[in-house]
């Protein structure tokens, strides 16, 4: 895993897990969110959003990124918006240096 704040590629995809510990309901253990599809977006819509992987929160949808967010040339999640953004934006409680980046292909 690496810091979201160190990741050195400039998009997330689809299967990447990010974990930290935030605010409640996410402080008593690391929270695991996974950048996924979301089909549900309508055009003109950002079509990713976080879902909560892991605990009690499991299944359940956490996020949908604004349009701003996409990143260039690909489809995916522009990591420098996601480090910017994170605390205001996605989840309060820990900056992008407490979030660490696990790829869909990391055991």
């Amino acid at each position: 895993m690496i810091p979201l704040d160190r990741y050195p590629e400039p998009a997330l995809f689809a299967g990447t897990v990010l974990v930290f510990r935030g605010e409640h309901p996410f402080d008593r253990e690391a929270a695991q969110f996974m950048l996924c599809d979301y089909p549900a977006a309508s055009e003109g819509r950002c079509p990713f959003a976080l879902y909560c992987v892991w605990g009690y929160h499991s299944g359940s949808l956490e996020y949908v990124f604004p349009v701003e967010a996409l990143a260039e040339g690909v489809r995916g999640i522009d990591t420098k918006w996601l480090r910017e953004n994170w605390k205001q934006k996605v989840c309060g409680g820990c900056g992008a240096s407490d979030v660490s980046v696990r790829l869909w292909d990391e055991k």
